[in-house]
């Protein structure tokens, strides 16, 4: 029999209980190293379909948590409260870990104090060129708009309140000034165990900027390590599928967040306004070159 080689790490995924979690626990009952304990968080209306499930993986000790709300930041703060172990993963259930990820993660972290590190996305996703390095002067001068003499800066946060993507690095490891909070390790003692999130609409790349800024404010250094890998393509298609209507919807929500973040940690909300503008005019001119 072979015997299953386990690290003290606590895993926790909140979830809402669609199948695509069974994808993301084949990943990590697929790794080269097991998670000593596995906090799935679900709200009750699917905790026994989730308990049920769970049984299919016997070689991870999956225990399942019963939520009250129906809220990611939240049921991912219940697991941490609950996690037995010194290292905790935070991991969305719509993200898998390629083989060896959770041990490099845990063998990067071991013995450091005040970091968190995460892993790369290994998913290639097509991007505008608005979001890539600018080649031209307008696209510099939008840059210049959003971060003022920074510009374009990968892994950091704008003056604006957005998130700049990381660089396209396979080696190595990084600070960042804000990481994906798709997948995350960290430190017991350093996880934030009150709810930081004041809305109840989801925007994960807003709760991933705030729940960042304030481990940052806690003095957690933030790291980027380039030679783990996951995937999130799933969640990533199902993005590209939303309608127009969803589309403003969430531009709306998320414009409410990113003001709220640059208030409370004194970016510049002028720049805030001008960015949204611009992404405003994008849309409207894509939705008319749709119709045409």
């Amino acid at each position: 029999m072979i015997k299953l080689k386990k690290i003290p790490v606590s895993l926790v995924i909140p979830t809402l209980g669609k199948k695509h979690i069974i994808s993301c626990l084949n990943s990590i009952n697929s790794s080269s190293h097991l998670p000593r304990e596995l906090l799935i968080v679900v709200p009750k209306d699917n905790y026994n379909k989730i308990k049920s499930k769970s049984l299919i993986f016997k070689n991870l000790n999956i225990r399942v948590i019963e939520s009250y709300k129906k809220n990611q930041v939240y049921q991912r703060i219940l697991g941490f409260r609950k996690a037995k172990y010194n290292y905790i993963m935070q991991l969305d259930d719509d993200v898998k870990l390629k083989d060896r990820c959770l041990f490099k993660l845990y063998e990067f972290i071991k013995g450091k104090k005040k970091i968190a590190v995460a892993p790369r996305y290994s998913d290639k996703l097509p991007l505008s060129k608005i979001y890539n390095h600018p080649t031209n002067f307008l696209l510099k001068t939008y840059h210049w708009l959003l971060n003022s003499k920074k510009g374009y800066s990968p892994g950091t946060v704008a003056l604006c309140g957005f998130n700049y993507a990381d660089e396209k690095s396979l080696f190595g490891s990084k600070t960042h000034e804000w990481l994906s909070g798709g997948a995350i390790m960290h430190h017991k003692k350093n996880v934030i165990i009150e709810n930081y999130y004041p809305y109840k609409f989801k925007r994960s790349i807003c709760e991933d900027l705030l729940h960042s800024l304030i481990l940052r404010q806690k003095k957690i250094r933030l790291i980027k390590l380039y030679s783990a890998n996951v995937s999130a393509a799933e969640s990533s298609r199902i993005n590209n599928e939303l309608s127009l209507t969803l589309i403003i919807k969430n531009l709306v929500n998320e414009f409410l967040i990113r003001k709220y973040i640059v208030k409370k940690f004194r970016l510049s909300i002028f720049r805030l306004y001008v960015y949204y503008f611009i992404y405003s005019l994008r849309l409207l001119l894509t939705f008319i070159k749709n119709e045409q």
